[in-house]
């Protein structure tokens, strides 16, 4: 399944990698409100896919729902992920996201309550993420809240039973073309060990 608003990248890797914010989406919010696209998380996607050969999927176009937050039956973004990771046995779901700015962390590794797996995934990246050029670099491991809310993390863990983190850089990070190089080179490196 793929539609004018998000685009799917086929691989060999067992690894999807997300990027369900890189355009305005709407909010699930009573007023509906939409929030801006999160800048450079598709491209860290299309990058990682590219170099390892993993599945990739992002938001290319505007959408009047959240990928992230919104049900699947009214999610054609969560229906898609659920697809690709059927068809073609994921093993694992990363999700790039972008950090709020006033944040006094570099990035923010999420992992689904109760998910042992997904909890040390998040720790493999923390250790693959944590050099070269971004050694030093602070890493924070968090659980999703237990607030009633279907992250695509969440989902995957809970639904699919995949091992999943939400991945959360800085703006920093992907606005600098070397700092997002290095982001992406550690990541791929990460990715890689699952071939």
């Amino acid at each position: 399944m793929e539609t004018a608003q998000f685009q799917i990248i086929e691989g060999k890797v067992p690894v999807l990698i997300s990027a369900p914010h890189a355009r305005s989406h709407r909010r699930p919010t009573l007023l509906g409100k939409y929030k801006l696209g999160e800048p450079y998380t598709e491209t860290i996607v299309k990058e990682v896919s590219q170099r390892v050969g993993s599945f990739g999927i992002y938001l290319s176009d505007e959408c009047n729902y959240d990928p992230n937050y919104h049900k699947e039956r009214k999610n054609e973004y969560k229906q898609a992920v659920k697809e690709i990771i059927t068809k073609n046995k994921i093993e694992r779901f990363l999700d790039i996201h972008g950090l709020r700015d006033n944040q006094s962390y570099d990035i923010a590794l999420y992992y689904p309550t109760k998910f042992r797996k997904s909890l040390e995934l998040a720790y493999e990246i923390e250790d693959a993420l944590n050099h070269g050029l971004l050694n030093g670099i602070s890493i924070r491991i968090f659980r999703f809240l237990d607030n009633g809310q279907e992250t695509l993390g969440e989902y995957v863990a809970a639904k699919l039973r995949i091992p999943s983190v939400q991945i959360e850089v800085s703006r920093y990070i992907r606005d600098d073309d070397r700092l997002r190089e290095a982001f992406i080179s550690n990541f791929s490196t990460l990715v890689g060990k699952y071939i």
